[in-house]
Parts: C-alpha cells; structure tokens; sequence
C-alpha cells in the first residue's frame, strides 16, 4: 500500500498560485500560504470540527499542479450572523461539487479563483458583468433567481462545460465523483433560462430507476425555484399511465424530465404524432451505454434519422460518462474508431470535453493491491458432489442422447463430452448449450420421455454447479442450503424419480461432509478478505466498504457470512430486482433502505452486484473489492471510482484465469486513453472528416439492420410449447406486444394448462407488476404423474385491474409441424412472425375477455 499521497485542492486554479479558504467570523478571506486547510462551510452548527474525518483532504502543497485527490468535504460548523451570507451545507458526500447557497438579498459578485475577490457566494450564471477573457456569455437568469442552492462550479467544470453553455452537442468524460452531475445542472439551467420562452423541454436520460431518484433530487435543488417546480421523473416503477406520459411530454406543465430511456422509446412506439422535436435538449447520464441494442442508442438513431431533415430542428445533445470505452476494440487503431463513432453519434464539432488532469489524479489517488487464489478450493464437499452425483448425471445423459433410439429416428447430437473441469463456467455453457440441442427432438415422437429425461438432469446438472461455485466463494453450508433452496421451491427438480432420488439417497452423508468441512478449514479466499477487512476497520473505525460479487445469491450469503464473522462487521447486500425469484433479488425500496443504512452508521459493508458498479452516488469508500470478479475495463473503471477517499484501496481477489483478464482490461484501458490522445491532436479538417464518414456509416448500418425477410402471421400453426416436456401451453398468435417490452398472452384457456406458483408482488419495469411464476402443469410425460413443474412464465399485473400471462424466454419453445425454435430473445421470434401491438387504450376490453383466471 502506498504509504503517501498528493494533496490537492480541486477548487483552485491548476495554473495559479496555491489560493486556499478559511472561515473567520462567517466571512472567506482569501491567502496565498503554503498547506492552509480549506475550511468547509455548512448549515450544521451542532456539528463540532473534532469531527472531521482524519483521512479528508484539504490542502495543496505549492507547485503541486498535476496530481489530483479525490476529497471529501465533510460538515463543519459555519458562524453566521444576521449581516453575513448564510452558506448552505456542501451536500458532497458523494465527492460531487459543493452548492453555495444564497438566502439573503446581499448581492456580492464574484468569479471563483479571483484573487481579488473576498466573497463567493453567489452564481457565476446570475452576474452579468462576466469577466471579458471567457469566450461564453452567460445569461441573467433574473427574474428566476430565486433558488434553494446557487450551484457555483470549480475551475476545471466551468471550462469543460464551456462548449455546451454555447449550445453544441458534446460528450463530456469525468472520472466518478468529480461532478459530471453539476456541470449537466449548469447547461440545464442555462438552456431552460435562454429558451423560456419557446417552452423548452429538457429530458435528462439515466439508465436505472435509482439514478432518476438520485438525479431528481440533484436537479431540484440546484434549478432556480420558478423552474424546479417543473421537474418530474418517469420510471417504469412509476405505474404513469401511456396517456400522460404523452400529456407530460407534449405539455407545459415540466419542463425537466428525468427518465429511462424506454419511457420515451415507449412514448415515440404509442404516439403517431411524436417527434423528436418535442425536446430542446436531451442529456444522457452514463453514455457510454449507447452501443447496440441499447435504448440509448435507439434514442440516439431518431435524432440522426431527424438530423437527414434540413427542416427539422433536433435538440442538443449532451453525453456524461466517466469511460467512453473502446468497445471490442483490440488495437488502438480500432479504438480510436470507436471513439469516433461514438462523437459521430452526436455529430460533434471537436473531441470530447474533458480533463486530462483530474483523470490522472483520480487514478493517483488509489492504490491497487491484488490477492491470488486458487481457482478452485480443495474440499470433501465438492468432491462428493462431482463424483456421487454430477458424474452419475452426465453418464446417463451421454446414454440416452447417443442410444440406439436416437440413431433410428436420424438425430443424433454426436459425441457428447461434459468439460473435465466443473468449476469452469465453461461448464456451465456446456449444459445450456446442450439443453438447447436437446430441445429440438421434443416433437419426435418416440423420444420424448428420453428427452425430458435428459432435460431434468441439465437443470439439475446447472444447479449443482452454481452449488459449487458457492463453496468455492463461501462456506460449504452456503452450497448446500442453495440445492436445498432450489429443490424446495421448483417442482422441475423432484418430477422425475430415478434423478431426484441421486440427491435425496446422497443428501445425508453430503450434509455430514459440509459440517466437518467448515468446522475444519475455512475457505482461504473468505480468511484473505476477512483479514483484510479487520487491517482496515483496526485502523479506520469508520471506513466504509463495497465488495463486487458475480451473482445476487452470492451477495446475499457473503453479507449473512460477514455479520457472523466479526461484529464490527455490519454487511448488506445489494442486488438488481431480477425477473427471477433467484435468491437475492432486491426490490428498488430494498435498495434504496440499503443505500440509506449505508449512509449513515447502519451498515458499514455493501455486498453488491454490477447493478453499483456505475451511476448512483454513494458516499466515498475507504476500500472497494472484487471478489473472485474481473469484468471489462469499464467495469473496473467504475469500480475504481467508488474508491474516492485519500488512501483509499481497490483491492482485487482473483485467480489465474482472472487475472489474464485484467491484463487484458489494463491493456485496453492503456488503449483507450492513448486513442482519446489521438483524436485530441486531431486537425479540426481531420476531426470532421472522421465525423462525417462515420456518420454515412451508422446511417447505411441502420439499413442494413433491417430484416432479409417479411414476417409472417403465425395463425394456428405456430405454437407456443414447455421447453421441457413440448407440451402444447397456446398459440403464438394470441401474444400481444404492450409498450416494446412486455408480452401479455390474451388467452382465457391458459390457465387449464398452467399452475400458478405465488410469491409476494414485485415491480418488474414500466409499473407492471410480477404476482407469480408460471409453471407447466402437464402431467403426460411425468413417470410419476407429477406435473412437469417447468416455469414457463410469469402472471403479471399488467393493470390495476388485470392479470395477464406472459412467456418466459427460456421456459418455452416456438413449435409448428415444419420445425422447432428456441428463441434467444423475443425479437428473434419477431423477425419470422408478426406480434400484434397492444395499445394502452385496448387494455380493458382486453381485460375483460382474456385477463388470467385461475382455476
């Protein structure tokens, strides 16, 4: 660990003699000394500055120009009387850019980093004697200039913002925790003020619903009091009916809008008379996001499409990512094309804004420090399970699919050799793979009950191997209570005899085996972490952590685990909501309880998924780790950045696969930034060429984008069948599309051939609510007449007054008298057949005569 780091004060000029700020009688005075602490302001005078945490940062040495920290500016008394400013409280917690606040009529000019000036507290944007060196006029927002907080920039933000307060498109790169946020509050502000009165329309796009809560409450604060009032979010959790969010999108009434992406895809779906000039300016939080089939990108393709129109007036445009990533690239060469595409995307007029200073200094500020394990843990357990159980599976399965049946009825799959090494995902892929060929000879008539066979034993071969990966991560209880978990809640598991009764003869001596394993060792890989975690909270009381898991039942056990290791340990997971009933599934309440508990003095350790790798602002960590978890550079990235504390760790637990795997993300991160380099030293003649070219590209791709051939209407002839046991469950036709994303099934008869497995109401996406999970009921294939049990949907409440079925991708099979097809996603069934739309104002006609009645 290094045992030293730089200073620096962000809020000051890098090019100008060290100016640092302390409090004295309530006033600023400005001095031009060596290691002076900036004093923070705040509205909390019960707060006593002994509490200051040791390790926040507030002071430069001199000559220091280059080399960020990342800082805290944590609460400390300010001393206000009635004839000074009142200064509201710097609500950075998140490392984002203090608010100064004004609440009094005092008028005090001034521009941050002035040395002439004594008092800052008012908003560069609200004084119209600007100084005559800047290249943008900012405009009086008088008479809106009554807020809650004055936003005020630092330096480095009021020069990367520049180009978008002029009213150009830009891409705006920011490491987490430097106030990509404020600088996009700054350019709303601006443009809502310059464009009152031409009803302006600002969409702010963010990719979770957590982040529009966030982003909302960020954009409220800062806007001037006649514009905040006319701030609003729309998620799909926000049950807004399809009307309004027309009226809402056509209306006066906002004039801020912070959404998902498929709120407006849906709205631009629903309505003949969108356009996208209902928007004077469109901003994307985590822009990076705008690559293939993601809504951003759909997004991004109506502005270009729009842009071919001289005629049309699209809106400005402003990206915000901390990585702007290089995609598949494996060359600089081919990064810099993707980061040409990327601004093509935009059609920008220069490179992207950003800084290469406070990049560096982000990186500076955290040192990396890596533990490497074993890939696999030698234990009883996971032997037992391999040998006594998987091993017996894979035989059986290899028997049936290469029998003498098989080869009669002229299918074969040919050899058929399960990967050696079953803690590889590989593995994994193997089974999934294999199950999808299997599912192809359901309609042979004369191997179905082979092939349901064989498709029980896949999933359980699947289950056992998410088992073994637990007591590789875990303890060997945590594997364990998965199976018994798993087999308890799905019927799939326990419909056939002969493969339920390997577990259940096996159970006992497996149970045994755990008990002595953990009473004997524990798993190194928890001891290193362990270790590790007691080091920090031995030195730092109140250090805050987030450890990155793969899977949310990962997550959930590991923070279970945490809390009895050590009671200084108060762990919480937290887990994407999932379409599944996965164990570890959060709800946004449940997440939003958990950032809160995390907040404050609740917990201390965050357990999480990918889901807070990016976008929601936490409050700077002393330690970030990935356990046994290497994704891509942007990945990393993003990981880095929740490490924002002085000294902070970002400590990587990883094995010999994963560590070619970060190799190969510090490549590509090397990549990236040198390519970032050569498209700023591009010429302007270069830069638009590249922009140019790039764009005819993006334009005939969305030609060739287009299917080679006319769905078809599937009538009566196009099933939808149990990928386990083919059984017929209703015909294609009767699937509806309702908002681009949902597929209710208007068939009143489904319920005949399905069961209904409750659990409690969970919000899926865009309001509609998730009561139940389908499971097949047929009984035909079953030796023992149990019903299939394969989950082949989920019941849905897609109104408040109505249920409705819906498929689920991977239980079911597409199925006519020509052929079978396992779909990948819906649109791969759309590209063959026409899915009829449901439209928001067919809902209760549709309700009354189809909605899901259960028997």
């Amino acid at each position: 660990m290094a045992s030293e780091h730089t200073e620096f004060d962000i809020s000051s000029d890098l090019n100008a003699p060290f100016v640092s700020f302390h409090i004295s009688d309530g006033t600023r005075e400005n001095r031009e000394d060596s290691m002076t602490a900036i004093e923070p302001l705040t509205e909390n005078p019960a707060q006593s500055a002994n509490e200051r945490p040791e390790d926040s940062i507030y002071a430069v040495q001199p000559g220091k120009t280059s080399d960020y920290s990342s800082q805290e500016f944590p609460n400390q008394p300010s001393q206000n009387t009635p004839s000074q400013p009142h200064v509201a409280q710097n609500n950075v917690a998140s490392g984002d850019v203090p608010a100064l606040s004004v609440f009094d009529s005092l008028s005090v000019p001034a521009v941050l980093g002035d040395p002439d000036t004594t008092h800052q507290t008012v908003d560069d944007s609200s004084v119209s004697d600007r100084s005559k060196d800047t290249d943008v006029a900012l405009v009086s927002i008088s008479p809106y200039d009554d807020y809650h907080k004055v936003l005020k920039l630092r330096p480095y933000q009021e020069e990367i913002v520049k180009r978008s307060l002029a009213g150009e498109n830009d891409i705006i790169l920011l490491p987490t925790g430097t106030g990509k946020t404020y600088v996009a509050i700054k350019v709303i502000i601006q443009h809502l003020n310059n464009h009152r009165h031409d009803k302006p329309k600002v969409i702010f796009f963010v990719p979770t619903a957590e982040l529009a809560t966030q982003q909302l409450e960020k954009i409220k604060d800062y806007l001037p009091l006649a514009w905040s009032e006319k701030a609003m979010k729309i998620i799909g959790e926000s049950n807004i009916p399809a009307e309004r969010v027309k009226e809402l999108v056509k209306g006066e009434e906002f004039a801020v809008l912070v959404v998902t992406p498929q709120i407006i895809n849906n709205y631009f779906q629903m309505s003949s008379s969108a356009s996208i000039t209902d928007f004077t300016l469109l901003v994307f939080d985590e822009f990076h996001h705008a690559k293939k089939d993601h809504p951003y990108n759909e997004l991004i393709k109506r502005c270009l499409l729009s842009g071919s129109d001289a005629a049309v007036k699209i809106p400005q445009l402003l990206g915000l990512t901390a990585t702007i990533g290089i995609g598949d690239a494996d060359t600089e060469r081919k990064a810099v094309e993707y980061i040409i595409g990327m601004c093509a995307k935009f059609g920008l007029q220069q490179p992207p804004s950003d800084s290469k200073e406070v990049y560096a200094a982000s990186q500076a500020n955290v040192d990396e420090e890596y533990i490497r394990v074993s890939c696999a843990r030698e234990d009883s357990v996971s032997r037992f399970l391999q040998d006594k159980i998987m091993a017996v599976l894979e035989k059986r399965i290899s028997l049936r699919l290469t029998s003498q049946k098989f080869k009669e009825h002229g299918k074969s799959i040919g050899s058929i050799l399960f990967p050696s090494d079953r803690h590889n995902q590989m593995y994994e892929h193997f089974v999934v793979s294999l199950s999808t060929s299997v599912t192809q000879f359901h309609a042979e008539v004369g191997l179905k009950e082979d092939v349901t066979y064989c498709m029980v034993a896949l999933e359980h071969l699947r289950m056992y191997y998410k088992a073994l990966e637990l007591v590789n991560l875990l303890h060997c209880k945590h594997g364990v209570k998965y199976i018994e978990s798993e087999t308890s809640m799905w019927p799939i598991y326990r419909s056939i005899d002969e493969i339920w009764s390997l577990f259940i003869d096996n159970k006992e001596e497996l149970e045994r085996l755990q008990v002595e394993e953990d009473a004997e060792r524990e798993n190194y890989k928890i001891t290193s972490l362990r270790q590790q975690l007691e080091q920090l909270f031995a030195k730092q009381a109140r250090s805050k952590v987030i450890i990155f898991v793969q899977m949310r039942v990962v997550a959930q056990y590991m923070a279970e685990l945490l809390c009895d290791l050590n009671p200084i340990f108060r762990a919480k997971e937290f887990t994407s909501t999932g379409p599944s009933a996965e164990v570890g599934g959060m709800n946004p309440q449940e997440r939003f309880d958990a950032l809160q508990g995390f907040e404050g003095n609740r917990y201390n350790i965050l357990v999480a998924t990918s889901v807070l790798e990016e976008g929601i602002d936490i409050q700077a960590c002393n330690m970030v780790v990935r356990y046994m978890y290497v994704k891509d550079m942007i990945a990393k990235i993003q990981s880095r950045g929740r490490a924002r504390k002085v000294g902070a760790i970002l400590l990587t637990i990883l094995d010999d696969k994963l560590k070619e795997q970060e190799r190969t993300n510090d490549v590509k991160e090397k990549f990236m930034y040198d390519a970032l380099q050569e498209v700023r030293d591009m010429s302007p003649e270069v830069f638009s060429k590249e922009i140019y070219r790039h764009s005819l590209l993006m334009k005939t791709s969305d030609d060739e984008d287009e299917p080679w051939s006319t769905p078809e209407d599937p009538g009566e002839a196009v099933r939808v069948c149990c990928q386990l046991c083919n059984a017929s469950l209703g015909l294609l036709a009767d699937v509806r599309v309702f908002m681009e994303s949902h597929h209710p099934v208007l068939d009143a008869s489904i319920s005949d051939r399905v069961m209904v497995h409750r659990k409690p109401p969970k919000t899926m996406y865009d309001g509609i609510t998730s009561v139940g999970f389908l499971l097949c009921s047929n009984r035909s294939q079953s030796e023992n007449k149990n019903p299939c049990g394969a989950r082949v949907g989920v019941l849905t409440q897609l109104t408040k007054d109505y249920k409705f079925a819906m498929w689920s991708i991977r239980g079911i099979v597409v199925s006519s008298d020509a052929f079978t097809m396992q779909p990948s996603n819906y649109k791969s069934i759309k590209e063959l057949y026409i899915i009829k739309p449901l439209y928001i104002e067919d809902i209760d006609e549709a309700g009354q005569q189809f909605q899901f009645r259960a028997r």
